[in-house]
């Protein structure tokens, strides 16, 4: 026994030990690759042994065919009502009438879906980056860039209501990149 652990505790011993944990992990790894995603392997449900991806190329009815980049899927386009309500959300969010953190809070909770107000608690309009509007909205899918000064004000519009608005659109992301 004495003279087995002497062996095993040598330097060759552990260099044979990493050396078959080695080629064990490589065998898992390898046997991994070759069982299909939903690890049954019998074949039980496919008599035939082969493999079918059918429920990965079932269509969505998002994608159309022969589609390439991003005409493959459906443009929404907002209502002249969801954009009219983005730049009033953008006019509060200025914070023209010089709100302390609670009161600018107050001004531009309704425009927000109940997660986006959520997360704009506490903000304090000073970190607001800009000061004023300074072209048209430009409506892209669900999202509407506003320019403003310093800056472009980019919001996401959802449908529906909030704890201020029986029901409306809301806007639930805010963006804003540097110019």
């Amino acid at each position: 026994m004495n003279r087995a652990l002497r062996i095993i505790f040598s330097r060759y011993g552990i260099i044979v030990i990493i050396l078959l944990l080695v080629l064990g992990a490589i065998a898992l790894a390898t046997q991994r690759e070759q069982t299909p995603l939903g690890g049954n392997n019998s074949g039980a449900d496919n008599p035939t042994g082969d493999t079918s991806s059918e429920g990965f190329t079932e269509d969505d009815g998002l994608a159309t065919e022969n589609c390439e980049g991003d005409d493959c899927y459906p443009e929404e386009e907002l209502p002249q009502e969801a954009v009219d309500r983005s730049v009033e959300f953008a006019e509060a969010w200025l914070n023209p009438n010089g709100h302390a953190a609670s009161g600018w809070y107050d001004s531009i909770a309704p425009f927000l879906t109940t997660e986006a107000a959520e997360q704009m608690q506490g903000v304090d309009p000073i970190s607001v980056p800009a000061k004023e509007i300074t072209g048209e909205s430009v409506p892209e899918g669900l999202k509407v860039g506003i320019p403003m000064d310093t800056g472009t004000l980019t919001l996401t519009m959802t449908e529906g209501s909030n704890n201020w608005t029986e029901s409306g659109w809301l806007v639930s992301a805010i963006d804003w990149e540097q110019s």
